[in-house]
């Protein structure tokens, strides 16, 4: 269960130009990290707990949130007014009462994960569970990882532009025969399955190499197609070396994207010393827009050569506010 809710604590309170009956707030919740979110004026004060709901949170269908209702019971990022909605911000319930800031509730508040629906493209049949031995794809936001912020700040980084599609993988097993995958299941070939399209587009199955290739697909029918594709292509992001149990540095992974003629995701920059320490100024390096001028979904930042923070992978995502899937 992923950890989509917390008691917060609030520690900024700020005014909204020409907002007379909300104001943004800025909490922590423990290691469930640093956020901003909205609230009626004067509901809060600084040092006063509250529960805090993420982005993707799914609310239990009741009248206490019913006002989500119309964005179908999740909770979404955006900017209200110009500054940043990024969480839930809600008081204290009797369940609540009492349990200390970062206390994750998710099971407690009967909140679950909004999954956003598969194309019938993507899906297939299944030949089993997503392998073991190859890390499934999932970037944390900025806002839960300061201490990977931190650790980046100074050194050599590359931020590229978040493909809004369907997370696909495909590797090589021991006998070089090749596999393919969706975001959690192994799949049959297929003729209409995509990630297997991408398999006979690219030739894949003439190699034999000791890697899983892990991208978006994207194209017409996969998430309303924000990047205007005539057809189903995938845009490649990580290359996990099984046999070593790592992913590539930068400089690697584009060796192996050339080497096989895989289309990279799109570069925002590579820089010499990563220095965006401030909140706001991740918030707007993340808003982009595709190169057909859609608004893009955000940007996800990583050092030039893998790090780990704390057992983790150096790597994140600053989700667009002004994005609308």
């Amino acid at each position: 269960m992923p950890n989509l809710a917390y008691v917060g604590q609030v520690i900024t309170v700020y005014p909204i130009h020409g907002a007379d009956r909300i104001e943004s707030l800025e909490v922590v919740c423990g290691k469930g990290g640093r956020w901003r979110g909205t609230a009626k004026k004067s509901e809060f004060a600084v040092g006063e707990l509250c529960e805090v709901y993420l982005q993707d949170a799914l609310l239990p269908q009741t009248e206490r949130y019913a006002f989500l209702e119309q964005r179908g019971w999740r909770v979404r990022m955006m900017r209200l007014r110009g500054v940043p909605s990024e969480c839930l911000i809600m008081p204290l319930t009797e369940d609540t009462q009492g349990l200390e800031p970062g206390t994750d509730i998710t099971e407690l508040a009967g909140v679950t994960k909004y999954e956003k629906p598969l194309p019938a493209n993507i899906g297939g049949d299944i030949r089993g569970n997503f392998p073991p031995f190859i890390p499934k794809t999932d970037e944390p936001n900025f806002q839960s990882v300061p201490a990977m912020i931190e650790a980046l700040i100074g050194q050599p980084f590359y931020a590229t532009v978040k493909a809004d599609g369907s997370s696909g993988t495909i590797f090589w097993d021991d006998d070089g025969v090749v596999r393919a995958c969706s975001r959690n299941f192994e799949l049959k070939d297929g003729p209409t399955t995509a990630v297997w399209q991408l398999v006979r587009k690219y030739d894949l199955a003439r190699h034999r190499l000791p890697i899983a290739l892990q991208f978006e697909i994207v194209g017409p029918g996969i998430q309303k197609n924000a990047l205007g594709l005539k057809e189903v292509d995938l845009r490649l992001f990580n290359v996990w070396r099984i046999d070593q149990r790592r992913y590539l540095d930068f400089d690697d992974m584009l060796a192996v994207a050339q080497s096989l003629g895989l289309p990279m995701v799109e570069l925002v920059e590579i820089g010499d010393s990563f220095g965006l320490k401030d909140d706001e100024a991740l918030r707007q390096y993340a808003e982009r827009t595709y190169t057909n001028g859609a608004t893009a979904e955000g940007v996800v930042i990583r050092p030039m050569k893998e790090t780990r923070v704390n057992g983790e992978r150096l790597s994140f995502k600053v989700i667009n506010l002004l994005y609308r899937d």
